[in-house]
């Protein structure tokens, strides 16, 4: 940020005077003795301007009044006018303020130290006009982001959902034994877990920012969790004939951590290199372990990265426009990725030898030390596995979306139980105090009384104090599990909720 002070001083001793005076008080000068010098200086960054009356009547006066015309609205250089006391008034008119904006003036003769001292409040509103200019600056570039943010959000979402919508229309077309009828059942469930992978992303950065996040630690086995993330990746990478190669017969890899989490790193990291990398193309998974230090490398030879992405690639919401031809994600998953490593106490380092040369990301975490036997006795907890199947229950769903209702009331049937249905609190209320059932899946945005309304209540009706009541619900924050909680909720489990989830909190 410039703070030069610009004089114009026409007489040389005038000139003398002003260099001798702000050189010794320090500040940044710029002295024009002439009218044409000034307004060459005009093109140059100036934080204020000094100028005697008369020279307001020249061609210097039509230079600034152009300069301070074309500055931004934020913006309006201070101007301090020497004038002798008869001009003051004709200076302080609407008129000069319309043409020079606020300007301060000195009636000569000036002392110096009043020149001085308002040389230095005119940087300060200086200065602050530059803070003013920056966060709008900042405020519009947040918007830009938000705007492609939103853009490709509704890009990523419109994808899978055009899969499912096409496979929909597909089965009502095509006999239900048909090839492409097992073909279209086959694709919905990816495209919808894929759909379900941006929305938790979503959400874990909002907890993220928010602190709210949190690991659930148990010894691992690193070999187990790559395995299960290349198991659950592998219909990407053929759909694109790529080769995934698992290097991964070191040593074991020990850790404390959390499963989940770190398979959502990998699946990240990996979704990236399937994105960037050319159909064929060869994405390589090698695992090293020493020095106490568990290293994993996921190398491709895809589009690589210019240096300003290397700096920048791991900033919420950054989009490598360099990257022409290939289709950007959303600008989270590496930021989650960077995070949910810290919070493990591990780094991830990004590299490539430039466009078109392939990249590198390397995920470096702690072993566990004195684990090796106990963190591979827990491999089959790094792939969760299969919750066993409720006893049948008489269930009771209290859900405003009847699409959503019907579809799972059809689930819960298939896994023989008995399920009624209400689509707002107070015919659930009614049902439930009729029909006295053993569970209540209750969703929280319901028209009239809400969920905890509902939970509430029916805590208070003789012989129900008792029943399990399970929230399936699209809130997900800390704050409505926390208010499901004093609403006397059982379990809170967010929409879209996997069958397995929904047994084990009904069991």
């Amino acid at each position: 940020m410039s703070e030069r002070i610009l004089v114009l001083a026409p007489t040389r001793g005038d000139a003398a005077l002003c260099r001798r005076f702000l050189g010794e008080a320090g500040f940044i000068h710029d002295i024009c003795t002439q009218e044409s010098d000034l307004c060459d200086a005009l093109q140059r960054p100036s934080a204020v301007l000094v100028v005697a009356e008369e020279s307001l009547q020249g061609p210097a006066g039509a230079c600034i009044r152009a300069h301070l015309a074309a500055q931004p609205a934020w913006s309006s250089l201070p101007v301090i006018v020497l004038a002798a006391q008869e001009s003051t008034r004709r200076l302080q008119t609407p008129e000069a303020y319309d043409a020079y904006g606020h300007i301060t003036l000195l009636e000569r003769p000036v002392r110096m130290a009043t020149f001085l001292g308002t040389l230095r409040l005119a940087l300060q509103e200086h200065r602050q006009q530059q803070r003013i200019g920056d966060l709008l600056a900042e405020r519009a570039e947040a918007i830009r982001l938000r705007d492609e943010f939103l853009a490709m959000l509704g890009h990523e979402l419109r994808n899978p959902l055009a899969a499912i919508l096409t496979s929909a229309e597909v089965l009502e077309a095509v006999a239900s034994d048909s090839e492409r009828a097992a073909y279209c059942r086959g694709l919905i469930r990816p495209q919808a877990m894929q759909m379900k992978r941006l929305l938790d992303d979503l959400s874990d950065m909002s907890r993220m920012n928010r602190y709210k996040l949190s690991l659930e630690r148990e010894p691992v086995d690193l070999r187990q969790v790559l395995k299960d993330v290349a198991s659950q990746v592998a219909e990407m990478f053929t759909t694109r004939r790529q080769c995934l190669e698992l290097d991964l017969d070191g040593p074991p890899g020990p850790l404390l951590a959390d499963p989940m989490r770190l398979r959502q790193v990998f699946v990240n990291l990996l979704t990236n290199a399937n994105r960037y990398s050319p159909k064929g193309g060869h994405i390589r998974v090698s695992l090293d372990t020493g020095d106490g230090l568990a290293r994993v490398a996921i190398r491709d030879d895809g589009a690589g990265l210019c240096a300003e992405t290397l700096q920048r690639i791991f900033e919420p919401f950054y989009q490598d426009r360099s990257q022409v031809g290939h289709r950007a994600g959303l600008g989270i998953g590496l930021t989650l990725a960077r995070s949910l490593v810290q919070m493990h106490a591990g780094t991830i380092t990004a590299q490539s030898a430039g466009p078109g040369c392939g990249s590198e990301f390397i995920v470096t975490l702690p072993l566990h030390d004195g684990t090796t036997d106990a963190a591979a006795s827990a491999q089959p907890s790094a792939q969760p596995e299969q919750s066993p199947r409720a006893a049948a229950r008489h269930i009771l769903l209290i859900e405003d979306n009847h699409a959503f209702a019907m579809g799972l009331k059809h689930l819960l049937e298939a896994h023989c139980h008995q399920v009624d249905v209400a689509h707002d609190g107070t015919d659930g209320l009614r049902m439930a105090q009729e029909q006295r059932p053993d569970v209540v899946l209750l969703d929280i945005g319901l028209p009239g009384l809400d969920g905890y309304a509902v939970a509430r209540r029916l805590r208070r009706i003789a012989g129900l104090s008792q029943v399990r009541v399970i929230a399936v619900t699209g809130f997900s924050c800390a704050a409505d599990q926390q208010r499901a909680r004093h609403a006397g909720i059982d379990h809170h489990l967010v929409k879209p909720v996997a069958m397995a989830d929904l047994e084990a909190a009904i069991a």
